[in-house]
């Protein structure tokens, strides 16, 4: 079993690894932001909720190998019985029909920015402006997962302000939220911690990101670090300095912000 990306600590497998038995993925939350080698990392079954990439909340997305069912134990309900469902074509219970419909116009959005591998770079690109913003703050800014780490996660990046300083936390949020900015702050199961969280999920813009990252700068120039969160974004973005395994030459498509926003051309969906 995996958590390819583990949200509240900022971790994601960017490339499944191969077992011997078949492999157990909950996606749930970088579902659509990659490939998967679906045959070459053996998956056997793959889940994701839909609340975070692909829809409204209230409905999973499973996929599951043939050869893997008949073998429910028999006190299991239907409603979690894979092959129960398959057999009934998925309506064996009543499902919630606006989330499914909502999941369909996902799966149509994405196609129509250009599938999977154009996500991708996107959602490198949008991670990496911000990991600059922090790798460059002097440590104003602060992130758990090093960056030679290699297991930085494109989709959730957390990160502390003055090694966790409340006051100067809870200035940020306050600001943040003066600007339309919110959501960096939010409960999970591990209590609160020093870490803030921005979450770069496909509804999150490469503009919002824009928003997220002048807005850091400019907090950091007012707190006692002159320039150390310096640079403009229109720096050159490397690419591969998130993940070891990205599709041969992500590092050279974009060699800066300018050039990224005339290669990368999204429309975000709209539900009518």
């Amino acid at each position: 079993y995996i958590c390819s990306n583990e949200t509240v600590n900022g971790i994601e497998i960017h490339r499944l690894p191969r077992f011997d038995i078949p492999l157990v993925v909950d996606a749930s939350s970088d579902f659509t932001s990659k490939p998967i080698a679906w045959r070459e990392a053996n998956v056997g079954v793959l889940f994701a909720c839909a609340s975070k990439n692909i829809g409204h909340p209230g409905v999973t997305m499973v996929v599951i190998r043939k050869d893997l069912l008949g073998n429910a134990n028999p006190f299991t309900p239907g409603v979690f019985n894979y092959e129960t469902n398959i057999s009934a074509e998925n309506v064996w219970n009543t499902c919630p029909t606006f989330n499914v419909d909502v999941v369909g116009i996902m799966m149509e959005w994405l196609q129509g920015q250009g599938g999977i591998g154009k996500i991708e770079r996107l959602c490198i690109l949008k991670s990496n402006i911000v990991y600059n913003v922090i790798d460059e703050s002097n440590g104003f800014y602060s992130t758990p997962v090093d960056r030679e780490s290699r297991v930085r996660s494109r989709m959730n990046v957390p990160f502390c302000i003055a090694n966790g300083d409340k006051d100067l936390t809870d200035k940020f949020l306050v600001e943040c939220w003066n600007r339309g900015i919110v959501g960096l702050r939010t409960v999970t199961p591990f209590a609160k911690s020093i870490y803030l969280r921005a979450s770069l999920y496909h509804g999150v813009s490469l503009e919002d990101v824009d928003v997220l990252v002048s807005f850091m700068k400019e907090f950091a120039q007012r707190h006692s670090f002159g320039s150390a969160a310096g640079g403009s974004v229109a720096r050159s973005i490397a690419m591969g300095d998130c993940l070891s395994s990205s599709p041969a030459g992500v590092a050279g498509l974009f060699m800066n912000r300018a050039n990224a926003t005339r290669e990368v051309e999204f429309h975000w969906p709209v539900i009518r």
